[in-house]
């Protein structure tokens, strides 16, 4: 059996005709062609003509390789020992490749290896590149299944260098797609995601290799993206069914989707072996034995299965292993699942603030990459033209994740200011005040209306009157849930509101001031704001505006802003040119100190914080155009001091968010 470098072209211009010999050559070249295709069913009928036509051994090693890809290792078997005492030379270390690539599905791993070791030495004596390419990747999954990952890594590589030699670029990116898995198994998503993606674009045919699609599918869910993880594995199945072709994996996968999406019903029907599953069925010894080995989520999955079935000390002591495991190789789920199921254990304050910290996620910054920068032009373009855009919105997604960075900015420790921190825990909110050394903490009841009601004052011209924060002058807030939607600077005090403590932030650099305007919007309090204070006034463009933003000391942005109620780097501002999104503003290399968005409430103040930004001046409330003069004004005459700046502005809506206190001169 040998490959052919354009399977389609052999299709088309091979006729079955001539001498016996010339039509058996033809038969097994179509049926060749129509393997490399994924057209397995007509392929073995061109084989089996073969066979009826001259009975030579290399149709039963075509007829074997066919059901091998099939799942039917009995009837591949089968061909094999009819075949091998015919062959010599080559086609003998073909076959002798089949049995190790075999061996990789029914016995230990080590077999596997020790066969097509041997085998790759007879192929390159023989100088058969294709099948030597063949039988590195069969030994790549033997060592994959070993948990050589190192050594899977170099066998793939080798085999995607001699097949780009050979001119196969099909298979070559077959073989980038398979280094892709290794880095899954290495729990290093993010390139696991992005050799993926190269592999489809270098020209993987996923019709004739639908497994590629189950392996990113793994990959999309272990991301969280449960729903993108579906899209992929609907056409693998339809694909796989057409090929008439068994993977078991689509089965157990379709149901881990359905598991994330919180129904149990077809992994308990499954059963079986996967984690995912026994952990739904309550099976926690035989999942807490997975902690020490396997790919990282799945050793993850083992230690929160032994917290559910420790006692509280060792509950607390999995939970904190399986997090130190997630943080070494940068891996995300389930990482909520063990700081929920610890928070739940957490009894005194300082145990619930320490957890809440944990629970509360960092966001990966996107990569400052060409192709990320022109999906989000792509997703720009659709949007301002009124074009499908969701599919766009997925693509940002994906190539986010394939190239996520761990975040640039070091955390700094907050000074000793009174802190209260907000955590939803099994639908309760509990706040933890820390002041002067000591913790305390209380249930909070009905937050919602704590929030309806403030807002309700501050548009009425009252005075908002909570019992949230201690009788402090100054204090350190990190709100949860609804909280998060509270008009914080209004309650009277100099507040700093942080996603958590890991979003303080030092005093940072000189640098410009910039000003931004968008369309729809009156521009006389920039103009004036401006000819006060000086800067430079960016054009109304998301290139200019990144240009403008990039090493500013202070930053100016009077547009229209959307909320995305899902994804906070979707929320976005309206520039003329389309809309300036969270993403753009995480790839700024040195962002703003001080942001003031001025316009409206837009979801951005947490995109900035993320990306670096020390503190944001932003509304929770719609900003009436007849106040925003004055308002902006008072802000930038104490702009130093975010926080005090926020203060003069609170019955607006205005708070400081992020490290509100004054900056170095």
């Amino acid at each position: 059996m040998s490959a052919s470098a354009n399977p389609q072209a052999t299709i088309d211009t091979t006729e079955v005709r001539g001498t016996k010999s010339q039509r058996a050559d033809a038969l097994h070249d179509l049926s060749i062609a129509h393997v490399e295709l994924g057209h397995l069913d007509v392929a073995a009928r061109f084989a089996r003509r073969g066979l009826r036509l001259t009975g030579e051994a290399r149709f039963h090693l075509t007829l074997a390789w066919i059901d091998l890809d099939r799942g039917r290792r009995k009837q591949s078997l089968h061909h094999l020992d009819l075949a091998t005492p015919h062959l010599r030379g080559r086609e003998l270390a073909r076959a002798r490749c089949l049995r190790g690539l075999h061996l990789c599905q029914s016995a230990e791993p080590r077999l596997a290896i020790a066969e097509l070791t041997s085998v790759i030495k007879e192929l390159r004596r023989h100088g058969d590149e294709r099948w030597l390419a063949n039988a590195l990747v069969g030994r790549g999954i033997a060592r994959c299944n070993a948990s050589r990952l190192a050594a899977a890594e170099d066998d793939f590589r080798a085999a995607q260098t001699l097949l780009q030699a050979t001119g196969e670029p099909g298979r070559a990116a077959m073989c980038l797609h398979n280094r892709g898995f290794v880095a899954m198994l290495a729990g290093d998503l993010p390139l696991a995601l992005r050799r993926y993606e190269e592999a489809a674009k270098s020209g993987l045919d996923s019709t004739s290799r639908p497994e590629a699609l189950v392996d990113r599918a793994e990959a999309l869910l272990a991301s969280g993206l449960v729903t993108e993880a579906r899209r992929v594995l609907a056409p693998a199945l339809e694909l796989l069914s057409r090929c008439n072709r068994h993977v078991p994996e689509l089965a157990v996968l379709s149901a881990r989707c359905a598991l994330r999406d919180g129904d149990p019903a077809p992994a308990k029907r499954l059963g079986g072996s996967d984690v995912e599953f026994m952990l739904a069925a309550g099976k926690l010894d035989a999942v807490a034995a997975h902690r020490f080995r396997g790919p990282v989520q799945t050793r993850a999955l083992g230690w929160l299965a032994q917290a559910r079935r420790s006692d509280r000390r060792g509950a607390l002591a999995a939970c904190r292993a399986g997090l130190k495991l997630l943080d070494e190789h940068h891996g995300d789920w389930p990482r909520r699942e063990l700081t929920r199921h610890a928070l739940g254990l957490a009894r005194t304050a300082r145990e619930v603030l320490h957890w809440s910290e944990q629970h509360r996620r960092f966001t990966p910054l996107p990569p400052n990459e060409p192709e990320l920068a022109q999906a989000l032009t792509n997703l720009r373009r659709a949007r301002a033209f009124g074009l499908p855009w969701e599919a766009l919105e997925r693509d940002v997604r994906r190539l986010t994740l394939a190239s996520a960075n761990r975040a640039k900015h070091s955390a700094t420790t907050p000074p000793d200011l009174p802190l209260v921190s907000f955590i939803v825990h099994e639908g309760q909110m509990t706040a933890v005040t820390l002041i002067n050394g000591r913790a305390r903490m209380r249930t909070v009841p009905e937050p919602a209306e704590l929030v309806r009601t403030a807002r309700l004052a501050l548009r009425a011209g009252r005075t908002v009157t909570t019992d949230l924060l201690p009788d402090v002058e100054e204090v350190i807030v990190i709100p949860d849930g609804v909280l998060n939607d509270m008009p914080w600077a209004a309650l009277g005090r100099r507040i700093h509101v942080l996603p958590s403590l890991r979003h303080w932030r030092p005093n940072g650099r000189v640098g410009h001031r910039a000003w931004v305007t968008g369309p729809g919007l009156p521009h006389e309090e920039v103009t004036a704001l401006q000819r006060e204070h000086g800067g430079t006034r960016a054009k109304s463009t998301v290139d200019s505006t990144l240009r403008g933003l990039e090493g500013a000391k202070i930053a100016h942005i009077a547009a229209h802003g959307h909320v995305h109620p899902d994804n906070p780097l979707f929320s976005c501002l309206d520039l003329q040119d389309g809309p300036l999104y969270g993403y753009d503003i995480a790839r700024i290399e040195h962002p703003p100190e001080i942001v003031v968005l001025s316009a409206c409430e837009s979801g951005l103040a947490r995109a900035f914080l993320d990306a670096g930004t020390r503190a944001v001046i932003a509304s929770v409330l719609p900003v009436p155009d007849a106040l925003v003069g004055e308002a902006m004004a008072e802000v930038h005459r104490l702009i130093d001091h975010p926080a005090e700046a926020a203060r003069a502005v609170a019955h607006l809506g205005f708070s400081c968010y992020g490290t509100g206190t004054r900056v170095a001169a």
